[in-house]
């Protein structure tokens, strides 16, 4: 929906010394729910690297759905390593792991090719995804604003959110998520 009316809002109105989306993109954000534990988990189907992704298709199993900004920097390498390093003792604990990002499915066949990632990522170009679950906000970086993807997992049982993190600092983050599903025992 932003990337529609981002479209019309750049063919209709002019700059004049100011970016029309971040006040659109203020509106649509007030006006959109906000995910919370114990909410039904928004339904999608979306192409992965490895093929099309239905979330139906985690029923009677746990997923770590993690939203991270783009393929091949430093911090978004460490967090998909950390996770695929991880990945023998999620699937013990029947959790899969699936990761989203704006980049194309060529890129993310680099990505993991490069970095040995075997679990799906989630192309999500059109930004459907990451609306559905709120996890594109205004960031600011050197000064210039931008709207991106803020860091963020969500953990889901049986289509309902079990928990989420926000504003994810990489380091540790999915050894934290292990062992708080460890302790939990909920999955």
């Amino acid at each position: 929906m932003y990337i529609l009316l981002n479209k019309l809002v750049s063919l209709v109105v002019p700059r004049n010394g100011f970016d029309v989306r971040f006040i659109l993109f203020r509106f649509l954000n007030m006006s959109s729910k906000i995910l919370n534990i114990g909410d039904k988990a928004p339904h999608f189907i979306a192409q992965s690297h490895k093929g099309e992704i239905d979330l139906n298709d985690y029923q009677n199993k746990s997923l770590i759905l993690y939203f991270y900004p783009k393929d091949l920097t430093p911090g978004c390498t460490l967090q998909a390593r950390d996770f695929q390093y991880l990945t023998p003792e999620f699937q013990r604990l029947n959790v899969s792991i699936i990761g989203v990002s704006r980049d194309s499915i060529e890129l993310h066949n680099k990505f993991c090719e490069k970095e040995k990632i075997q679990y799906p990522l989630i192309s999500d170009k059109d930004e459907k995804l990451s609306n559905l679950y709120g996890v594109l906000r205004e960031k600011t970086t050197f000064g210039k604003k931008y709207i991106g993807i803020v860091r963020t997992t969500f953990i889901i049982r049986d289509g309902i959110i079990n928990d989420i993190y926000e504003n994810v600092k990489v380091s540790g983050h999915a050894s934290l998520v292990l062992e708080k599903l460890k302790a939990h025992m909920v999955f």
